[in-house]
């Protein structure tokens, strides 16, 4: 914080013509780095903080955690985000690649855009619904689970009734979410209890299997022991969309189309470092 006194008891505070006189001339000299959106949040936080203590609205021990909050947020999502001019062409197909992202930066940026995006195609479409959203979220575990213990309630409340409130309400504005998930025990089970078809691959957890036959009432018996033994691609499909459960083999993808996701070999890593 700097603060000028020229003359006598002359202040940032002093009157339009003393600093256009005395204050403003030194002002202009200033030379600050070029700011990022961010660093100007944070600054114009920090100008109204200060303001609002001169003039007694506001208690600075309540204040300062919340700016330590964004400061912590601000150094986050500055590496992932990019703030410049909006892109006019709609895009079919958005992808948000979440891999290098720490875990806040995992529960805050899916909760940004869903938001956004989710307020944005209410506002456009019309009664009933002449277009569609669709929000797939893959490791659906890291972004919808109801166990975090490193954030605030509060906070985590937040994040899961806005995505409870897009599957619960976004059917009738054309608004769909899909989830994908290794762990669906850990996603909450409002969310869960709303889904209306699912596509189970092999899962051996005794609180996933738990879920699954608390939560779907379509599946029978002989499906159900299916689970636990399906080979790779293989899953069982069943809800609202199908008459009755099946058995589904899914076909690999050609390998220069795969996700990066297979199973290290440890034979041959091995094999190769002994080498």
């Amino acid at each position: 914080m700097l603060f000028f006194i020229l003359g006598a008891n002359t202040y940032f505070n002093g009157g339009d013509a003393e600093y256009e006189a005395l204050i403003e001339p030194l002002v202009l000299l200033i030379e600050l780095p070029e700011l990022s959106v961010y660093d100007e949040f944070l600054i114009r936080a920090n100008l109204q903080l200060t303001n609002d203590i001169l003039a007694g609205y506001v208690q600075f021990d309540f204040i300062q955690p919340l700016l330590k909050r964004i400061a912590s947020a601000e150094s986050n999502l500055g590496k992932v985000i990019e703030v410049g001019e909006p892109d006019i062409a709609e895009a079919v197909l958005t992808i948000v690649n979440l891999r290098n992202c720490n875990q806040e930066t995992k529960k805050i940026l899916p909760l940004l855009l869903a938001k956004h995006y989710f307020e944005f195609h209410k506002s456009l479409v019309m009664n009933p619904p002449d277009r569609t959203l669709h929000l797939i979220i893959d490791e659906a575990h890291n972004i919808l689970s109801d166990q975090s213990m490193r954030e605030f309630e509060s906070w985590k409340d937040y994040r899961l009734e806005l995505f409870e409130e897009v599957i619960k309400e976004g059917r009738k504005f054309g608004i769909f979410l899909t989830i994908s998930s290794q762990r669906p025990a850990d996603i909450s089970s409002t969310i869960t209890s709303q889904i209306h078809n699912f596509f189970i691959h092999r899962l051996v957890n005794d609180k996933d299997l738990h879920l699954i036959d608390s939560n779907i009432s379509t599946l029978d018996a002989i499906s159900k022991s299916l689970i636990p033994n399906l080979g790779k691609g293989a899953c069982v499909i069943t809800g609202t969309s199908f008459d009755l459960p099946m058995v589904m083999q899914v076909d690999l993808l050609n390998r220069e189309k795969q996700p990066d996701s297979e199973d290290v070999n440890l034979e041959l890593l091995w094999h190769n470092d002994l080498l």
